[in-house]
């Protein structure tokens, strides 16, 4: 039994041997916590450093500091890029306080102290400088891990967030380049989820760290079931936290690969561990929560009469099976404006009527960009979408898009896509095309953003 032990050990280390002879990998992680002129924190210093010790263990050299002030996080940065120079793969992970001010975003030192909003230039770390060295640094993969989506800072009440809202901006993501907020636009990020959490770590960081360890799953795929959990968990503490993905990476990285095989197909070692009940029925249900097929809640029922989410699985079967109907009938439709679908088709909750507005939803409301014309159809049992975007200004405008996925009860039946840039150029048209990726989708809307919005009365993400 020892020996047997000591070969599956020995196998791992050599694994993650032969990944760092493979690729250069160096992760930054930086906790500040010790603030001086703004609200101190609670759990970001320890956030930072659980999450180097597991990149420590997947192979990274790790970088971990805590309570930098502005020199020590710009020596820091400088040193990181340094290392992954040339082809490599870094990982920055920052957890404090964030703001955004004019569509920039700055992460803040503990020695921050700022009378007027143009003082974050020379006090704080703006990170499109930041993403901009590391794309002529020519790394092979960037992740950026900002658990820094709290509350304005400046002055008023303690939190993560001089910037007008709550929370970070939306990033210029360069190629090669995934940047990660534990909340979305506007929203807060927990750090517990009730006075009893006892917790030494935030909720994101809580569930980002079994992810850096698990075998096989893409880093897309990895924050993606992050987010899922995140949501979940703050839905049950009536929270709305939703965290943001921006990927312009090209390619599959994997914190761990998948294990080798052996001859027939078999793991090569096979290690048994406990399992969590409540984990494994949380898995399922994130597997189906999005589903649009009845059978799919029909099984977890039959699995979990009495579950956890017992209750939403009843409420959605019943929405599914009362528009199955209308679902069918829905299937072949010719190529029209999408105004004319949304009044030949039954009325779904997610249309909100028959124009193309009901389509489009945006965040904050659009200055220069507006979608002249939207086009559905279905052709081979997927739903294409295609929609012009037109540009009233004389110079180039950003757009950054994305489409929710619907059935015909306004149910969603994908997970959220991440956001996807474009640029308009001066009084032109462009165009987008997608397609479902799913035949459950029999509807959408089209969710888009411009760092030229203004604020609409929920408050604008730029």
């Amino acid at each position: 039994m020892k020996k047997s032990i000591w070969l599956i050990c020995l196998l791992f280390g050599l694994s993650h041997a032969a990944l760092a002879a493979a690729e250069k990998r160096v992760a930054l992680v930086i906790g500040n916590d010790a603030y001086q002129g703004v609200p101190k924190l609670e759990k970001a210093a320890n956030d930072a450093t659980a999450v180097g010790k597991e990149l420590g263990k997947v192979g990274f050299e790790v970088m971990s500091y805590t309570n930098l002030d502005r020199r020590g996080m710009n020596q820091a940065i400088n040193k990181f890029i340094e290392k992954i120079s040339g082809g490599g793969v870094g990982v920055l992970f920052f957890a404090g306080h964030g703001v955004q001010l004019d569509g920039r975003n700055f992460l803040l030192p503990v020695d921050i102290r700022v009378d007027k909003p143009n003082d974050l230039d020379d006090e704080a770390i703006d990170m499109l400088k930041v993403t901009e060295r590391l794309t002529d640094a020519k790394a092979k993969l960037s992740l950026l891990i900002i658990d820094a989506c709290r509350d304005n800072p400046f002055p008023k009440k303690a939190g993560r967030s001089i910037g007008g809202t709550r929370g970070l901006s939306m990033p210029q993501t360069p190629s090669g380049t995934m940047v990660v907020y534990s909340a979305g636009v506007n929203q807060q990020a927990l750090d517990k989820l009730s006075d009893g959490d006892k917790s030494p770590n935030g909720l994101f960081t809580r569930e980002f760290l079994p992810v850096i360890s698990t075998p096989g799953i893409r880093i897309d795929d990895a924050v993606k079931k992050v987010r899922s959990a995140v949501i979940q968990k703050a839905k049950g503490v009536g929270h709305e936290q939703n965290p943001a993905i921006y990927d312009q990476t090209d390619g599959d990285f994997y914190f761990v690969p998948a294990p080798l095989q052996a001859k027939g197909g078999a793991p090569a070692q096979q290690v048994i561990q406990s399992v969590d009940p409540l984990a494994v029925e949380l898995s399922f249900w994130d597997s189906i929560k999005s589903s649009g097929d009845p059978g799919d809640f029909k099984a977890y029922l039959d699995k979990y009469p009495n579950g956890q989410y017992s209750a939403l699985a009843r409420n959605k079967l019943a929405a599914l099976e009362k528009g199955a109907a209308k679902a069918r009938s829905a299937d072949n439709e010719p190529i029209r404006p999408a105004a004319t679908i949304a009044s030949a088709a039954p009325a779904a909750p997610s249309s909100g009527g028959g124009s193309i507005a009901s389509k489009i939803e945006e965040m904050g409301t659009m200055t220069y960009l507006k979608v002249t014309d939207l086009r559905a159809a279905k052709r081979n049992g997927l739903l294409f979408v295609q929609a012009e975007v037109t540009n009233s200004d004389h110079k180039n405008q950003q757009l950054f898009y994305r489409v929710k996925w619907l059935d015909s009860t306004g149910f969603s039946v994908w997970e959220d896509e991440a956001w996807k840039p474009m640029v308009i150029y001066g009084k032109q048209k462009q165009l987008i095309s997608v397609v479902a990726p799913t035949p459950k989708a029999t509807d959408f809307k089209l969710v888009l953003q411009s760092p030229e919005n203004k604020a609409s009365d929920s408050g604008s993400p730029f």
